[in-house]
Formats: C-alpha cells, structure tokens, sequence
C-alpha cells in the first residue's frame, strides 16, 4: 500500500514538471492552455493503457468485474491518480471549476484511492476511465479552437458533433450497459456505489452538453432567421427603387425627353446600393 501511494505521488510530481515545463517553454500561452495540454496528454496515454488492459490484456469488464488488479490496471489507475490530483489542486488554486467538475475530481479521487490501497476493483476503473477519457482529447481540442478564434469554423462544427456523439455513446449508452452488467456480477456494495456515482455524473454531464446544444442550435436558427428577413427587405426595397426609376422614365417618355433629372434615390442605404 505504501509503495501503491508513492508511486501515485512520483505519478502526480511528474503531471506537474511536465505542466511547469510547458510554461517554462511557452510563457506567451497561459496557464490553462498548458493545464488541457497536459489533461490532453494524459487522456491519450490513459485510454491506450485502459484499451490495453480491456481489449488484449482482460479481464472483460463486461463478465469479469470485481476481482483483484492486474499489475498494468494498477499502473494504469496510478497514473491517472496522479494527474487527478494535479488537476485538482490546478482547479482549486485557479479557481477555473464550478462544482459538477471538482464533485467529478473528488469522486475520482477517492476511487481510485480505494482501487490503488485494496488492489481490486480495476477491471471495472479500466472500463470507467477508457469511457471517460475518450472524449477528453476532443474537449481539449475544441477549447484550443475556441481560444484561436476557430471554433466557428466546419472544423469546429466536427469537433462538436463528434465530442457529443461520442460523450452520449460510451458515458451514456456503453455507461448503462455496463452499470447493469456490473450489477449483474458478483461484485460487492462499495463497487456497485461508486459505479452508481460516476454514472450520476456522467448524466449530469450530459444534461448540460445537451442544453448547451439547444441554445446554441436556437441561436443559429435565431440568426438564419434574421438574415432571411433582411434579404427579403432588401428584395423589397430593390423592387421599390426599381419600380420608381420605370416610372420615372415612363413619365418623361410622356412630357418629352427621356431624363433622370429630377429622380432622388431614397436616402436609407441597403443592400442594393
């Protein structure tokens, strides 16, 4: 146990040189664009761990949960520890997190703290952490875009669709099916009540990724809207300023010599001029 909880702290030390080191590297960017660059990081490394140990390693969190770590999901769940606490203590000093988020990082925490001191419990942390850091590179991503300006751009808009499909598939959709399976398993309370407690999160998560994307598609619909309308004005007011240059004309025709003189262009600028 006491060798488990150094080496979550080496784990942690390390998340955090290589953070300073990138501030060290690139003073211009700040603190939080080298804060997702090492969340970034992390999740890469983390989720090729987690497929790993699920995919070619086992056991298949699916019908094999609640038994003791293998040496790889133990080493896996360390360096995830680690960085939790790095990210955590990062959250807390810049004050950059409402509580959704740091409730996320507490419970993690704890879990992983119980999965790292027991050394059981990491067939079902493999399956949570692979499903909960899949999406994270894209998130990460998607805030770089936002921070360059690019987030309005079809790169952007792919980002996005992709981030949501992929939350709603592997938190939402695998999330539940695993959670039933799980209980389904000989597995004990205290695994049941954690994987109970990411899953509420999860829920939570995605209630807000939903209403984001409601607003934002009222939004859209709000703008297209108000661009039709002024096109149509302009149509309109086209039309008109036509309409009165044929009569015009139409009358000189008739009193003599066809002439503009006279004709004054409506002063309200548009589209048309």
């Amino acid at each position: 146990m006491e060798n488990s909880m150094a080496s979550v702290g080496v784990f942690s030390f390390l998340w955090c040189s290589l953070y300073f080191g990138l501030c060290l590297l690139k003073p211009q960017r700040s603190n939080e664009w080298h804060c997702r660059t090492v969340t970034a990081i992390h999740a890469v490394v983390v989720c090729l761990l987690s497929m790993w140990c699920a995919f070619i390693q086992g056991p298949w969190p699916f019908t094999n949960a609640g038994g003791p770590s293998t040496p790889l999901q133990s080493l896996t769940i360390m360096i995830c520890l680690g960085y939790f606490i790095f990210d955590l203590s990062w959250c807390l000093y810049f004050q950059t997190e409402g509580m959704p988020m740091l409730l996320h990082h507490l419970c993690s925490i704890l879990g992983m703290t119980v999965g790292t001191i027991t050394g059981n419990y990491g067939t079902e942390m493999i399956a949570t952490i692979f499903g909960s850091e899949i999406t994270n590179p894209l998130l990460q991503f998607r805030w770089f875009l936002r921070e360059n300006g690019n987030n309005e751009t079809i790169l952007g808009e792919i980002v996005d669709h992709a981030f949501m499909f992929l939350f709603g598939f592997f938190r939402i959709g695998i999330g539940s099916y695993l959670l039933l399976r799980y209980f389904q398993q000989d597995t004990d309370f205290w695994g049941r009540l954690g994987g109970v407690v990411i899953y509420c999160i999860s829920w939570m998560f995605w209630i807000n990724i939903i209403i984001f994307a409601a607003k934002k598609y009222k939004k859209i619909k709000s703008h297209e809207k108000n661009n039709s309308k002024n096109n149509n004005d302009s149509m309109i007011e086209d039309d008109l300023v036509k309409e009165e240059i044929v009569m015009h004309i139409s009358t000189k025709f008739i009193h003599g010599k066809p002439s503009m003189k006279g004709f004054k262009v409506p002063s309200n600028k548009g589209p048309w001029l």
